[in-house]
Parts: C-alpha cells; sequence; structure tokens
C-alpha cells in the first residue's frame, strides 16, 4: 500500500507517522511532496496537496507555505493543527467561518473548551490527548458537536498524531467533513419507520380484536367482516410503505434503488457546491437468465451475490453502491478516474471467474459517466447516460460473437 506521512521537524531530519493515501485522498487531498513552517509553531507536515482542486486557484510550486496557505484557504472541509495541549496551532479558512471568526489566525491559541459546550470540548479533548498517549489515529469517527446556543452538528472527523525528528509526538492533526444533513436524512427515516411500525403493530392488534368478536358473537358477523376487510387494507398499505421506505437490497446487502437515489442525490447536491469530481456507473451482470434457465434460480442468486461482492470489492466505503433490481447495479464513485474505475472491475472479474469453481463464469456490461462532462447534474440523469453506455458495451459484445 502506497503512503504519504504526517510529519513534524526540529532539525534537517524528518520523521513520519505513515497515513495510507488513499484515506487522505477521500478527504481531498492529493500526492505530497512539501513541507510547511507555522508561524508560531516549529511544526511541518507534508501532507499537502501538489495541486488545488477548485480550477479557480493557481498556486506557485515555490513555497511550501504558499501551497498550504491555499490549501487552507480553499479546502471545503475542516482542517486543524494542534499542540500537546490541544490548543489551536492553525485551521482552514472553512472551519473558521464555522467558527465565527473573521480570520483563521484568530483561533491561535484557543481551544475546543472556547468554541464548543463542554460535552463536545471534552470528548475531544479526552481523544486528542488518547492519541498523543498512544500514537494511535482516530479514522472515521462520527461527532456530535455541541454549539453555546445548544444547537448541534454531525462531523466525520479522521485525527492523526504529529511527531518530532526523534519520534516524540508533539500535536495532532484533524480533518473533519460536515455530515449533519446525512444525520438529519437518517433520522427522519428512523423515525418514519417506528412510526410505521407503530401503525402496523395497532392495526395488528385490532385485526386480532376483531376476529376474537366475530368468533363469540355470530350475530355480529357482518359488521365484524366488513370492520376487519377495512382494517387489512390499511394494514396492506402500511406495510407497503413501511417495505418501499427500505434502502436495503435483501438478497445482495447493498443498497436499493430507493436508497441509492436518496444518498446519491445527497452526494451530487455536495459534489456542486464544492467543486469534487465524480462518477456514476451502471453495471449489468450478463446472461443472469441464461444461468437461471440452466442452472436453476438458486444458482442465479448465488450469481447475483457473487456479483454484488466483486463490485464491492472495487469501491472504498465512501462510494455508493447499490442493485437497483434484477440483474442491475449503480455505483457513485468519488474523486476517482474512469479508466481506472472499468480497469478495476475487469481486473476482480477475472480474478474471480479464475478462482471461484462453478459451471459458469460471471461478466459484467458497464457504461460510466463522469459529472464533467455532464450537461445535467441531476442523478437520475446521470444513471439514464451510464445505462446507455453499458447497452452499447453490451450490443458491442453480441457483435463480436456473432462475427
Amino acid at each position: 500500500m502506497s503512503t504519504l506521512s504526517v510529519t513534524t521537524r526540529k532539525s534537517a531530519e524528518v520523521s513520519h507517522a505513515a497515513v495510507p493515501t488513499r484515506r487522505l485522498r477521500r478527504w481531498g487531498l492529493g500526492y505530497p511532496h512539501d513541507v510547511w513552517r507555522p508561524r508560531e509553531q516549529d511544526l511541518e507536515c507534508s501532507c499537502l496537496p501538489t495541486k488545488v482542486q477548485n480550477p479557480s486557484v493557481r498556486v506557485s510550486r515555490g513555497s511550501a507555505e504558499d501551497l498550504l496557505h491555499a490549501f487552507l484557504e480553499h479546502v471545503p472541509d475542516g482542517v486543524y493543527f494542534k499542540d500537546r495541549e490541544s490548543r489551536f496551532v492553525r485551521i482552514s479558512r472553512s472551519l473558521a467561518h464555522r467558527f465565527g471568526l473573521g480570520d483563521p489566525a484568530d483561533a491561535i491559541g484557543k481551544t475546543d473548551s472556547d468554541v464548543f459546550r463542554p460535552e463536545h470540548a471534552q470528548q475531544a479533548l479526552a481523544d486528542e490527548q488518547m492519541i498523543i498517549r498512544t500514537g494511535e489515529p482516530i479514522v472515521e469517527k462520527e461527532e456530535k458537536e455541541t454549539w453555546p446556543d445548544r444547537h448541534e452538528t454531525w462531523v466525520l472527523t479522521t485525527k492523526l498524531p504529529l511527531t518530532d525528528d526523534k519520534g516524540v509526538i508533539i500535536g495532532t492533526m484533524g480533518i473533519s467533513r460536515d455530515i449533519t444533513d446525512r444525520k438529519r436524512i437518517e433520522e427522519e427515516l428512523h423515525d418514519h419507520r417506528l412510526h410505521l411500525e407503530e401503525l402496523v403493530a395497532k392495526r395488528t392488534g385490532e385485526l386480532q380484536r376483531a376476529k376474537e368478536l366475530l368468533e363469540r358473537d355470530v350475530a355480529a358477523r357482518k359488521l365484524a367482516e366488513e370492520e376487519l376487510a377495512q382494517k387489512a387494507k390499511e394494514l396492506a398499505l402500511a406495510n407497503a410503505e413501511l417495505e418501499n421506505l427500505s434502502l436495503v437490497d435483501d438478497l445482495t446487502g447493498l443498497y436499493n434503488r430507493k436508497g441509492f437515489l436518496a444518498l446519491a442525490h445527497h452526494r451530487v447536491k455536495l459534489a456542486q457546491r464544492t467543486g469534487e469530481p465524480f462518477f456514476v456507473a451502471f453495471v449489468d451482470l450478463d446472461d443472469l437468465k441464461q444461468i437461471n434457465d440452466t442452472f436453476g434460480h438458486q444458482a442465479g442468486n448465488c450469481a447475483l451475490v457473487d456479483a454484488a461482492t466483486i463490485l464491492t470489492q472495487c469501491f472504498r466505503d465512501s462510494d455508493i453502491l447499490a442493485r437497483l433490481g434484477g440483474d442491475e447495479f449503480a455505483v457513485f464513485i468519488a474523486e476517482a478516474d474512469g479508466q481506472k474505475i472499468a480497469h478495476r472491475i475487469a481486473s476482480k472479474l477475472a480474478a474471480y471467474n479464475d478462482s471461484a469453481g462453478r459451471e459458469y463464469c460471471l461478466s459484467f456490461s458497464t457504461g460510466i459517466v463522469s459529472a464533467v462532462s455532464a450537461e445535467d447534474f441531476e442523478i437520475e440523469t446521470l444513471l439514464a447516460e451510464a445505462d446507455s453506455l453499458m447497452y452499447q458495451q453490451k450490443r458491442q459484445k453480441r457483435s463480436a460473437r456473432k462475427s
């Protein structure tokens, strides 16, 4: 696995705390080549991008401090560096804006206790002191931030140790991404599910009581049958709505169409605000009907589960992978290269077919569309374009077989 380093320097020697490159890419960072020196602390960090993704930013490579300054000025996520007492050394402008500060320099020397209520500030301090004691990072932790006016926000946070040239930990670094909207959607879905489950339980109890009344009093049979029919209709409607609310495909464990569209729509809106690139892929499992007809539907279900497993291995946890229905899958991929995506899918599929030991081989037809080249950023439109590209590939395969 390729790595890059979070480092501190007090002499010409540099010590490294290895951080996976793929993790920093998910924060919007590129490949580092330089270091930086804060104005008031003798710290340097090599987790700097060689380019800024916002096309309006132009930065000279002549100065590592210029690169860091440009990065901290424009990165949408909150980035911060702290000393051993968890005091801010430097923060990004986006984080200064969240803190209500006019200048990121105003945060220097402050702690979380100066910004948040004690319940969040104390937990953040405990986490950072644990990192300083153990040297172990905290990766993608969901944190609830409580502010002085008592409103709450949620962030996805990663914190890392900073060490000097002798390996002594002298501070921490953190990156936080706002996930408040996602948490709100999850809570709303959870509350709605609970409401529907309560309604189903209530209707079920009413049905049982109606049945007992019918058995006890034959004279009231007609009235009870009418009540039973009405309650059964209400129960069916509630069950249908509850099933429609589910976001997960029962067979593969992936998101279903509803879950994909809900989550991908949110990610598209976020990408429009931040300017981050992304791709949408439409993947079709070839010849599923032939597998069903030849080996039975149980084999067809196994093929779908295997296809889901292969695709899961091709993408990161931050990507959104779903089975839309039948033999169709869709993927929302953030910060990736279209050619690499297609190559990775083909490579994983070939490795599976070489080792599976089944009576049939799996094959995918894939269409991948980039949001950069798309005229419409609506997820349904991007999915339709990827579907069209997938069918072009499928037709090319059929023509090749005939020839």
